[in-house]
């Protein structure tokens, strides 16, 4: 396993370099990049990143040499989904993963983040349908990119069980689309290592964070800094490690007071401590 962090943990006018040279000085093996919206960062793609740019990425990749495994993105929560029978939302959600495919390809990434949502007009059976048509018909999109896609699952009423991973995926039926499995995403309502046991086969990349409940599961409660909140890691790292030995990729976010080098340094030993459980 890496230790690896997203991008998001870095201030918005880190630039890509910035960013790469601050993830070495502390300690990570890899960085996760995004696509996010026109102007957002200076450290994200967009809609509108050249071949050019994304050349110029790959060469301090080179430089630094840090890994980037992977392209997450912000715009599944704000553009269209790929179970709405809308084709004009469709075609946004569509023109996503299409942008962190090229961009993925271009730096030498192996994989993508992408966000699947219920289309509450349709309801969930026929949202996990529409998602499995959809992700069918990408199928040699996906296999001619040579990248792996992750569907994650987040707090969006999509993914509330790992049954609900397996009837997605293997209605889909493709070797090239997993689960980007965030290990801490569910701790509200369950448990990570039963996860583990059910989709581990399935298992692209991971996303680690740590939620603190409030009274038990179902309780309400917080997202916490990892090793402080209700991971079972001691069961959950060694489960995960019979499937999986990638980039174990924190996904944190500053404060707007934040100290960064702080931030940085606290996450990188925690992702250390998680690390040697396995």
């Amino acid at each position: 396993m890496k230790k690896s962090i997203n991008a998001w943990a870095f201030p918005n006018d880190y630039t890509f370099e910035d960013v790469f040279k601050k993830a070495k000085e502390f300690g990570y093996e890899a960085v996760e990049l995004n696509v996010d919206a026109i102007g957002e960062s200076k450290h994200a793609f967009d809609y509108e990143t050249t071949d050019a740019q994304l050349a110029d990425v790959k060469a301090l990749i080179a430089k630094y040499g840090i890994e980037v495994q992977s392209v997450s993105t912000s715009l599944y929560w704000s553009t269209g989904a790929f179970a709405s029978e809308n084709p004009e939302k469709r075609a946004e959600a569509l023109k996503v993963i299409r942008t962190q495919l090229r961009c993925a390809k271009a730096i030498g990434a192996n994989s993508i983040l992408v966000v699947t949502c219920v289309d509450k007009e349709i309801g969930l059976k026929k949202s996990f349908d529409n998602t499995i048509e959809v992700f069918r018909s990408l199928k040699n999109e996906i296999a001619e990119s040579g990248i792996r896609v992750g569907l994650e699952n987040v707090w969006n009423e999509f993914f509330s069980s790992p049954m609900d991973v397996k009837y997605v995926l293997d209605g889909i039926a493709d070797k090239n689309v997993g689960i980007y499995f965030d290990i801490g995403n569910m701790i509200e309502f369950s448990n990570a290592e039963w996860w583990i046991d059910i989709i581990g086969e399935y298992i692209v990349k991971v996303h680690i964070k740590d939620f603190k409940r409030a009274n038990g599961c179902h309780s309400g409660g917080t997202f916490c800094k990892l090793l402080e909140g209700d991971v079972n890691w001691d069961v959950a790292i060694p489960k995960l490690a019979k499937y999986y030995d990638g980039p174990m990729t924190a996904e944190l976010f500053p404060d707007a007071d934040t100290n960064s080098d702080e931030f940085l340094k606290e996450i990188s030993e925690a992702v250390t401590k998680i690390i040697a459980k396995a």
